[in-house]
């Protein structure tokens, strides 16, 4: 039973993964049909924080709707006004590091089509493993807080660079899409490490609540073994 439970728990998070690279392969579509920039490209990455912000608070308000924690009161308008500075300060910077002459991207409109792919992403990650999955039993406040900020941090100082790089030389395809084969790469291997810290402590939780289960779980036999060679 516990086997079948766990194969259940990993299907939603197999399929929130391969939408979440079937959306981020559409920019190599842009680069090598529509002739996008690396601000295209940086761009689109960029809105992309929007919509995790935006699932974020829709993650609040779950909280604050299933689970009664009051606190999300103030925590969402914080958390609105905090990443909305945070995020408009990486737009500035892009910006100015990234745009071209005249301000804007020539390809702006082609980017509707991605930006709704991962607005399905996100949500289908959010329906399944934080809805569906029942995350939001076990999520804490200063996790909930953390989670899109460290995303920021660790992949777009990633990307910038990686985009800097890529005007120096010129802007090639085939550095275009490196880059975005990098943010694929990096994307999915932060949302298996979230998800499965999620997992983790709901096991933990579940551990707690039940110490008979716990002292059967393989990640608590090696306490047994202890203890036997105590007693010897």
């Amino acid at each position: 039973m516990e086997t079948l439970n766990n194969n259940a728990s990993r299907r939603p998070l197999t399929l929130s993964v391969l939408a979440l690279i079937a959306v981020n392969l559409l920019p190599i579509g842009g680069v090598l049909f529509f002739d996008w920039s690396v601000f295209d490209v940086l761009l689109l990455f960029w809105a992309e924080n929007l919509i995790i912000g935006a699932f974020n608070v829709a993650r609040m308000v779950t909280l604050l709707k299933r689970e009664k924690r009051r606190n999300m009161f103030f925590l969402i308008p914080f958390f609105c006004f905090h990443y909305g500075m945070f995020t408009l300060v990486h737009l500035i910077f892009l910006l100015a590091m990234f745009a071209p002459d005249n301000g804007e991207s020539s390809r702006s409109g082609t980017l509707l089509w991605p930006l709704l792919g991962l607005v399905v992403s996100h949500g289908l990650s959010f329906f399944q493993n934080f809805i569906g999955q029942q995350e939001y039993k076990h999520i804490s406040e200063q996790q909930l807080m953390s989670d899109p900020y460290g995303r920021i941090v660790i992949m777009h100082i990633t990307i910038l660079a990686g985009g800097f790089v890529i005007m120096q030389l010129g802007e090639p395809v085939y550095a275009l899409v490196l880059l975005v084969a990098l943010k694929i790469v990096i994307d999915v291997a932060m949302h298996l490490r979230s998800h499965r810290r999620r997992q983790h402590r709901e096991q933990v939780a579940r551990n707690i609540a039940n110490p008979e289960q716990a002292s059967r779980d393989p990640a608590f036999r090696g306490w047994d073994d202890f203890d036997e060679e105590d007693q010897k």
